[in-house]
């Protein structure tokens, strides 16, 4: 089954599913293409986020089978991808036309998988759910454990991502912000999810790049009108476009359709067109806008959640004094151990992915402060955890 044939993106059709259960989402869509028009007058140049904001991420995997169960790997691959193309940290962005050059943005949104549970209880992030369910839809029965599926983490703390069987054709959609609660989130068909394993030519994670972006509010880059040119993504910097795109064009082509017949043409590399993993590149600056208007509006909770932060026990001396500085940093970081007694600690860096990157142990402090050296770490977020023998605590770094 070629490109074509295969049904990239659901995420309007599944709108317009929704609209007709519940004519009031209407309204509250309105009101978000309100405020965002109101933000892009008031930034021309992009929306300048005051500090990145980390999104903490479960992942449902709902299987019926070994095949569909997929590897705990493809699940860092796909939370990496996502990273890099909302951080404009992707090594293809090196392909992004020179005349959109200047308005590819860093989104200043990065993700990580979730370390605590709605319970309270340590997790890796990765949920999985076995299923008698052979495939499932947009009807969203993945979403529900009354339908074989599984229900939603708390919306206003992780954004759900489910992966399963979406049958033959799709290969993802994704709920706008404004609807139900407990169907809000990405899902993903398995075979395009992460990369390794993942199917030709969606084998790069930019179905979930593009899925996100839809969770954020952005729509298709040609306005979903077909190729009649009067439809619109709402976003200035992005030209009118006739219709989506497949396949590949070679880098730095100029395309031009029905819509925009002049260069530089359309804007087929952008992550909210159809075009195969490896064409996909970027997001505009004015579509970092719109996700921001998102981000400050609706989904403003998870600008604050605190489901990537591994909980410890609380109260005690360790934790009532213990502090590490400075955030942001070039990467040599100072642990204040306070007025803690002296004492063996196990001191862990993890990633965003869960991944410990670095470990130290102590076998007795000398003196009140140390230094951490991760200058050998890439730039981004990290946790550092302290363990003595009565207790654990984490905090947040950011490495520039």
């Amino acid at each position: 089954m070629n490109a074509q044939q295969l049904q990239r993106c659901s995420s309007y059709d599944y709108q317009q599913q929704q609209l007709a259960g519940d004519p009031g989402l209407q309204a509250k869509w309105d009101a978000i293409d309100a405020q965002c028009a109101t933000d892009a007058a008031a930034y021309p140049n992009g929306y300048q986020a005051r500090a990145v904001v980390t999104i903490p991420v479960v992942v449902h995997v709902v299987y019926a089978n070994t095949t569909e169960n997929i590897s705990n790997t493809r699940i860092y691959e796909q939370i990496q991808v996502l990273n890099e193309d909302y951080r404009k940290t992707n090594a293809d962005r090196v392909n992004v036309p020179s005349a959109w050059q200047g308005i590819a943005a860093d989104c200043e949104i990065q993700f990580c998988l979730a370390a605590v549970d709605p319970n309270g209880n340590w997790t890796d992030g990765i949920h999985r759910v076995s299923t008698t369910t052979a495939s499932f839809s947009t009807n969203d029965g993945v979403k529900s454990s009354s339908t074989g599926g599984t229900n939603a983490w708390d919306r206003n703390v992780y954004l759900n991502i489910w992966v399963c069987d979406l049958g033959s054709q799709l290969l993802g959609y994704a709920q706008f912000p404004g609807g139900a609660a407990a169907t809000d989130g990405v899902v993903l068909h398995y075979k395009y999810t992460g990369k390794t394993g993942a199917t030709s030519p969606y084998n790069k994670g930019r179905t979930a790049t593009h899925e996100v972006g839809h969770w954020l509010g952005l729509r298709h880059i040609w306005g979903d009108d077909g190729t009649a040119c009067t439809g619109s993504d709402l976003i200035s910097d992005t030209p009118n476009q006739a219709g989506e795109n497949y396949g590949c064009f070679s880098v730095g082509s100029v395309q031009t359709d029905g819509c925009t017949s002049t260069a530089p043409g359309i804007m087929w590399s952008n992550y909210m067109d159809y075009t195969d993993d490896a064409c996909m590149y970027f997001f505009t600056a004015g579509q970092k806008t719109r996700m921001w208007t998102v981000l400050n509006g609706s989904r403003a909770p998870l600008k604050t959640s605190l489901g990537c932060v591994i909980s410890g026990v609380q109260n005690l001396s360790l934790s009532n004094v213990f502090n590490l500085y400075p955030s942001p940093t070039d990467g040599l970081v100072t642990l204040d151990f306070g007025a803690a007694n002296p004492s063996k600690y196990d001191i862990s860096v993890y990633n965003t992915l869960g991944e410990k990157v670095q470990e130290t142990h102590v076998d007795m402090l000398s003196e009140q402060t140390m230094t951490l050296d991760l200058r050998n770490q890439s730039a981004g977020l990290y946790f550092v955890e302290v363990r003595s023998a009565t207790e654990k605590i984490t905090r947040r770094i950011v490495i520039q």
